[in-house]
C-alpha cells in the first residue's frame, strides 16, 4: 500500500485524498526530494518499564503500552507534531517537519508538558517519563510509517538529552531554550555528555509554561523597519483619536507571514511610549491548536493583568477575580455555576467588555490580539462587542493573515471606529 509523502499515513489505492492530513492524492504520492529544515525533535521514554514488565502477563503489558502509545500520540498531534516512530516504550516526534511550523519549539515544549501530565492522569505514579527536546537543522526525507524521516545531529543530541533527563523531567537543548525564551520557565542548565561533543551539550530542565506576553522574533536581533512610516502614522493618529473621543477603536493589520506585522506593532509600542500619558499594553495570542482555546488570548490578557500563572490552583485564581468570577471561563475554569451555556456566554462577553473598560480607567489602553485568523467565532464576536459597547479610550489592535477576510468579510461591521491596514 502506498503512503502519503506529507504525513506517512497509509493511502488506499482508490483514495483521492490522504485520510490523515487531507493532501490530494497526486501530491501525496508524488516523489519528494530531501529537504533541509529548521525543526524541533522530541524523544520520550518510559523509565524502567522493561524491568517492570518482567514476570507480568504479556497481554497486560501490551494493553498498558497501547494506552501509553494512544495518549502520547494524541498529545503530540494536538500540538501539531508528527509522531516519527514508536519503538518499544519510546516515542520520537518532530515539530516543524514534514510540515513547516513557525513556533515548532514552543509546540514541542507544550506537548512535552502535556505528555507528562497525561501520563500522571492515566497511570499515577506507576509510570514515569523522561523527555528530551532539541532544535536545529534537520534533513527531511520521505515519510514512511515505522521508519525515520528526519536525520541530523540535532536528532542525536535530542536522544542524548532524553537519556540524561531524570524520571518525570523534560530536558531542552540550547537552541530550543533560545527559541522559546520568555514563554517557559527553565531550571539551571547542566552539561550532558554526548558522543562526538568533547565539551558535552547543555540541557535546561523545563519547569513550567508561562503565559505572559513575550516578543516575537529571534533574540539578539534588532527590528528592521523600512517603508512603513505612513502606516505607523495612521496607527498613532488612531490612538490619539481614541484618547480624544474616549472611545474604542479596532485596527486590524493584515498581511502574509513575514511581511512585517509584528515589526509594525513593535514600532508603534515604542512610538506611543512617548505619549502623555503613555498607554497600558496588554497582549494575547490566538493558537492554531489545542482544546478549550476559544478565549485563550483573552485568558492571556487576564493572566498578564492579574499576575496569574498556569500553575496557580483554581482557588487562587478565583480569589484574584473576586466579583468577576465569570471571567474564569476565559481561563478554562468552570465558574458558570448552573447557568445555561448561552447565558454563561452572554455574561462572559459582558464582563469582558467591562474588564476592557477597567483596563483604560486610568490611562489609555492598547489591547493587542495576535493571529486572529486562527480565532474562533465566539472570540471575534466578543472583540466586536468591545468595540461596540465599551466607553473608554481603547485601541483594540489585531493582526491577521488574509484568510481572516475571506472567512469573515464583514469583520468589524464597517463602523467608523474600525480600520484595516493591509501590508504588502
Amino acid at each position: 500500500m502506498a503512503s502519503c509523502s506529507a504525513c506517512g499515513a497509509p493511502l488506499a489505492e482508490d483514495a483521492r485524498f490522504c485520510p490523515a492530513c487531507g493532501t490530494g492524492r497526486e501530491a501525496a504520492v508524488s516523489p519528494i526530494t530531501e529537504e533541509r529544515k529548521l525543526a524541533t525533535v522530541l524523544f520520550a521514554d518510559l523509565v524502567s518499564s522493561t524491568s517492570r514488565a518482567h514476570g507480568e502477563d504479556p497481554e497486560r503489558v501490551r494493553a498498558r503500552l497501547d494506552r501509553f502509545y494512544a495518549a502520547m500520540a494524541e498529545e503530540i498531534e494536538r500540538t501539531g507534531g508528527t509522531v516519527e516512530k514508536f519503538a518499544g516504550d519510546a516515542v520520537m516526534a518532530a515539530f516543524g517537519a514534514p510540515t513547516a511550523l513557525e513556533d515548532h519549539a514552543e509546540r514541542a515544549l507544550h506537548a512535552a508538558l502535556a505528555m507528562q501530565k497525561r501520563l500522571l492522569d492515566l497511570f499515577g505514579d506507576e509510570l514515569q517519563l523522561r523527555i528530551g527536546i532539541n532544535t536545529g537543522d534537520i534533513v527531511v526525507g520521505r515519510a514512511r510509517e515505522s521508519s525515520s524521516f528526519v536525520t541530523g545531529d540535532v536528532v542525536n543530541v535530542g536522544a542524548r538529552l532524553e537519556q540524561a533527563a531524570t524520571p518525570g523531567e523534560v530536558l531542552a537543548g540550547e537552541r530550543t531554550v533560545a527559541a522559546v525564551r520568555g514563554a517557559f520557565e527553565f531550571g539551571e542548565p547542566r552539561v550532558v555528555e554526548a558522543k562526538g561533543k568533547p565539551e558535552g551539550v547543555r540541557g535546561w530542565p523545563v519547569l513550567r509554561a508561562l503565559t505572559l506576553a513575550r516578543p516575537r522574533g529571534v533574540a539578539g536581533f534588532g527590528r528592521a523597519f523600512v517603508g512603513r512610516e505612513s502606516e505607523l502614522e495612521l496607527l498613532r493618529a488612531t490612538f490619539r483619536r481614541a484618547v480624544a473621543l474616549r472611545e474604542p477603536h479596532l485596527v486590524t493589520i493584515v498581511g502574509e507571514p513575514g511581511v512585517g506585522k509584528t515589526t509594525l506593532v513593535g514600532e508603534l509600542e515604542d512610538l506611543l511610549a512617548e505619549e502623555d500619558p503613555a498607554p497600558l499594553h496588554r497582549t494575547g495570542r490566538c493558537l492554531p491548536y489545542g482544546d478549550g482555546i476559544t478565549y485563550w488570548p483573552l485568558g492571556e490578557v487576564l493572566r498578564e493583568h492579574f499576575g496569574i500563572l498556569e500553575s496557580d490552583p483554581p482557588e487562587s485564581v478565583t480569589r484574584r477575580l473576586a466579583g468577576r468570577e465569570i471571567l474564569g471561563l476565559a481561563l478554562g475554569l468552570d465558574t458558570a455555576g448552573g447557568l445555561h451555556p448561552l447565558d454563561a456566554r452572554d455574561r462572559l462577553h459582558a464582563s469582558l467588555v467591562s474588564f476592557a473598560e477597567e483596563l483604560a480607567s486610568e490611562r489609555p489602553a492598547i489591547l493587542l490580539i495576535e493571529d486572529i485568523h486562527w480565532a474562533e467565532d465566539d472570540l471575534l464576536d466578543v472583540l466586536e462587542r468591545v468595540v461596540r459597547g465599551a466607553h473608554a479610550p481603547i485601541v483594540l489592535l489585531t493582526t491577521a493573515r488574509p484568510e481572516l477576510v475571506d472567512r469573515r468579510p464583514a469583520w468589524g461591521g464597517g463602523r467608523r471606529n474600525v480600520t484595516t491596514i493591509w501590508l504588502e
